[in-house]
């Protein structure tokens, strides 16, 4: 096991404080005046960040280390903060503060990419310049912390590895960095008990260097006795600041950030009022001793403990319940009463008469026709915005280059053939808009219920339309899982690249360090859905289908009618 303090650690900085404004402090919170002066983070310790699933831990922690828009966030990292003025008033990150940290995301073994764990290591270590001999000692360090001894894990391959080693690899390439502030999102998840213990070890080493951290976990047993300070963040998006006797004294406070309380704290907390020293009751087995010791309960039977639940914790609980509740129903689309295959009929309808146009006046009104389309239904497409800009700079390059040639009085630009090359692409263009729509007004599973029923004819679905109907609805589902794996190693990248200057015009490394990674990712959830279609039958074999029954009603048929007509007058349009 590892020992608390590493001789070989070595800080490329001193001791920094992580300062973190437009914090939203909830009602209560331990110091008042806080809410005007923010958050100071002390160096040499470690914050736990705890809440409910969902409730936006992860943002939060990506917001303070860069890779979000920090969005009233403003953290600094000794002088230098995150963003810093940018051009046209916009901000800009501020490399020299991305150099301050080292992170490690959910599952950060997802973002290997390297042939070798010592390639990995030399990526991570890249940005921070050190000499062989300071680079082999973090490297030594680092694999260290993970549980390898041995130099030979440094030539391993991470796609070769199984599960649990490669979650070692990730976090020895976070380790390796000489930082003075650490950012982990659950870093325990997939680690057996003693890496557990090995890793509470090496960050307890990392605090008595003057290392901070800032801490994501559920397994508060473990982290709980780590942290000097504990951020509740409930379901509101408020803050509460405590420590760990303060949640030990008043555990119902997890119950308000949409947390259930451990039965271990529990049981704790009861001791506590009893009068035990809160430093012995920090783990479940720490709390059994004591009771055994102090003649509380014996090993045998602990029927002397008073452990009835808090009264106001199941209140407390329904309200949060309800609360999420009535937001999500306020924040369901329009077009979600519809029945699918209404849905369905009205976007083939309206997008042959967008395809019928071969004007420009046309296509004018097709653009209305699909603005309005698009605010009546209450349909914000801000998510595909990347994927929408790039299309679009993408068709005005196209039809540029077409439009460019050579003659003898030099280079000449046809505006003809760039206008007629740039109008099937703009087609095309209104068409993609009304299409990514629809996985933001129906699930994937309603898509596919519609389709089905539209193809079923006497209960039965022909093979070519089981192919049809898979193929549509793998692309719509996976139309945002694309765009959210995109975007997640575009943060990985910057985390662990940390904006070397000119890098970002190396198009070579651009593509080994980010869309190389973004390929594999995608071949292996092409594996995984690939099995998990087997595991329900999906096979070449032809099986009867049990179609879904839907019926429609009044408001399904008037918007087909409606859709019916628009696309009518488009077409009208394009044949005067």
């Amino acid at each position: 096991m590892l020992e608390r303090a590493s001789e070989h650690i070595q800080l490329g900085y001193e001791p920094i404080s992580l300062r973190i404004d437009g914090i939203p402090w909830r009602c209560g919170a331990a110091d008042a005046a806080l809410a005007d002066a923010g958050l100071t983070l002390a160096p040499g310790q470690l914050t736990l960040l705890i809440g409910g699933n969902g409730v936006g831990k992860t943002t939060l922690l990506e917001k303070v280390a860069g890779l979000r828009p920090p969005e009233g966030i403003q953290s600094r990292y000794g002088d230098e903060p995150v963003w810093i003025p940018g051009r046209l008033r916009k901000s800009k990150l501020n490399r020299h503060a991305l150099l301050h940290y080292s992170y490690a995301p959910q599952s950060p073994e997802n973002g290997l990419f390297m042939r070798t764990v010592s390639e990995e290591l030399q990526f991570s270590a890249r940005p921070y310049g050190m000499d062989a001999g300071r680079l082999k000692a973090r490297v030594t360090t680092a694999l260290s912390a993970v549980g390898w001894q041995d130099d030979a894990w440094l030539a391993r391959d991470p796609y070769g590895m199984s599960g649990g080693e490669r979650r070692r690899a990730a976090l020895a390439a976070a380790f390796v960095p000489p930082v003075p502030w650490l950012l982990l999102d659950e870093p325990t998840a997939g680690l057996d008990g003693d890496g557990h213990a090995r890793l509470g070890n090496y960050l307890m080493g990392l605090k008595d260097q003057g290392v901070g951290i800032l801490l994501i976990s559920h397994d508060l047993d473990w982290a709980l006795p780590l942290a000097d300070s504990v951020l509740l963040l409930d379901a509101e998006g408020t803050i509460r600041q405590c420590s760990r006797e303060q949640l030990l004294a008043s555990p119902e406070w997890l119950v308000e950030a949409g947390m259930s309380v451990p039965a271990w704290l529990d049981i704790a907390h009861h001791l506590h009022l009893r009068g035990i020293p809160a430093a012995q009751l920090w783990s479940p087995f720490a709390a059994a001793d004591a009771m055994c010791e102090l003649g509380i309960v014996s090993v045998e039977t602990t029927a002397d403990i008073d452990n009835s639940p808090h009264q106001t914790v199941p209140v407390i609980a329904s309200l949060i319940a309800r609360r999420r509740e009535e937001r999500s129903s306020n924040n369901k689309h329009r077009l979600g009463s519809f029945d699918p295959r209404t849905i369905w009929l009205s976007y083939v309808f309206i997008s042959i008469g967008i395809f019928a146009q071969w004007s420009w006046s046309g296509l004018a009104i097709s653009a209305v026709v699909t603005m309005l389309l698009l605010a009546s239904g209450r349909i914000s497409l801000w998510r595909w915005r990347a994927l929408l800009f790039n299309y679009g700079v993408f068709s005005v390059i196209a039809s540029a280059f077409y439009a460019a040639g050579w003659d003898s009085g030099g280079l000449t630009f046809g505006i003809d053939r760039f206008t007629v090359t740039l109008l099937p692409f703009t087609r095309t263009y209104l068409v993609m808009l009304l299409g990514l729509s629809l996985p933001l007004v129906m699930t994937p599973l309603a898509l596919r219920n519609a389709l089905q029923k539209l193809l079923t004819y006497k209960g039965k679905t022909p093979a070519i339309a089981h192919r049809l109907i898979l193929t549509v609805t793998l692309m719509i589902r996976f139309i945002p899982v694309l765009i959210a794996e995109w975007g997640r190693f575009s943060r990985i990248d910057l985390s662990r690249g940390k904006m070397r200057p000119g890098r970002r015009l190396r198009i070579v490394g651009k593509m080994r360090e980010l869309t190389l990674p973004f390929i594999l990712s995608i071949f292996r959830l092409g594996d995984e859905i690939a099995i998990a279609l087997e595991s329900r039958g999906v096979t070449m074999d032809k099986r009867p289908t049990r179609t879904a029954k839907l019926r429609w009603a009044a408001r399904d048929y008037g918007l087909v009618v409606g859709a019916l007509l628009l696309a009518g007058g488009l077409w009208t349009y394009a044949s005067v």
